[in-house]
């Protein structure tokens, strides 16, 4: 276990402690009124102090396993790697997404240095998959249901062209061709390069981003981040991003989360194949049909977290 992780376990318990020493001052209170939980008071305290320890203890044993900077840090500071004569490969994930998927396509087909769009059909019983052929595209169809099996397949797909840029996009509608050029302008200095959606003023009032799934990004996101140190991060849920042809295929063989929580496993990978990753600001709106994924829906969204942060600790 990296030092790094051991600050991480030790943020969990610093986080316990808080909880317990607030709990304690409730009884505190209560103690006013009724003497009996005086005892209460002592036991919560007391655990507080045990966790405050052993989040000190892990703080410390953090730094002092703290190594020098490695060569693979060196990443951290400015790379200019330009990409002669860009040939970006559009791939989309879509389910169920006809009243979408040709205003998607079309909004990217004709992008600057855009050769191909890709789309992955995850068992739509809708015209998605008509849509997508008239509007152009070259469909496929993935069998395996579920969000993830459809970003990998979609990776995959893109791979196998001569493409040097793959780009990962939904065909829902909330993201725009016109930000493609954002993401391509930071990819001479970075492998990756991710949407964030957390800038409200670049939302639509209407978009899926309500507070709780703005923040509960933003913490998941420190939580990795304080994993890896490397790396600066507010969302990891975004779909829209970009990825050197190269440094896909240093990852796109140990993909394999299937369900919502796949665009953490994907960052992961990344940062410990010591791939640079670069978090910029992007447009975010309304999804046209209906959210077949996490959605504004906050009970979806809780579940995916816990599996997003148990990748984080153990992954």
């Amino acid at each position: 276990m990296n030092s790094n992780r051991l600050f991480l376990i030790g943020i969990h318990f610093l986080l316990l402690c808080i909880f317990f020493f607030f709990i304690s001052y409730i009884f505190r209170l209560l103690s006013l009124f009724y003497i009996k939980f005086n005892v209460l008071i002592y036991l919560f305290f007391d655990l507080s102090f045990v966790f405050f320890l052993i989040f000190s203890f892990l703080t410390i044993l953090n730094f002092i396993l703290k190594r020098k900077i490695s060569s693979s840090d060196e990443k951290r500071w400015l790379t200019i790697k330009p990409i002669i004569n860009p040939r970006i490969c559009v791939s989309m994930t879509a389910y169920n997404d006809e009243e979408s998927i040709s205003l998607s396509i079309k909004d990217f087909k004709n992008r600057e240095d855009v050769i191909k769009v890709i789309v992955i059909d995850n068992n739509s019983v809708d015209r998605t998959f008509e849509e997508s052929i008239n509007s152009g595209a070259e469909v496929i169809k993935e069998p395996l249901q579920g969000y993830g099996a459809c970003c990998i397949r979609a990776l995959k797909e893109a791979n196998k062209t001569d493409c040097n840029i793959i780009c990962l996009v939904e065909g829902d509608g909330t993201f725009s061709g016109s930000d493609l050029k954002k993401l391509v302008s930071y990819i001479e200095n970075a492998d990756m390069v991710i949407g964030t959606r957390t800038t409200r003023e670049l939302n639509t009032p209407d978009s899926q981003m309500n507070l709780f799934m703005l923040w509960g990004n933003v913490f998941m996101s420190k939580l990795l981040q304080m994993r890896f140190w490397k790396v600066r991060l507010t969302d990891l849920g975004c779909t829209y991003r970009i990825i050197r042809k190269e440094a896909l295929e240093k990852i796109i063989d140990s993909l394999s989360v299937i369900g919502n929580h796949f665009l953490c496993e994907m960052t992961i990978l990344a940062l410990e194949k010591n791939l640079k990753v670069i978090e910029i600001p992007i447009t975010f709106k309304k999804r046209i049909g209906t959210s077949k994924g996490v959605g504004r829906n906050i009970f979806k969204g809780f579940i995916t977290g816990m599996k997003m942060w148990y990748l984080i600790m153990f992954k």
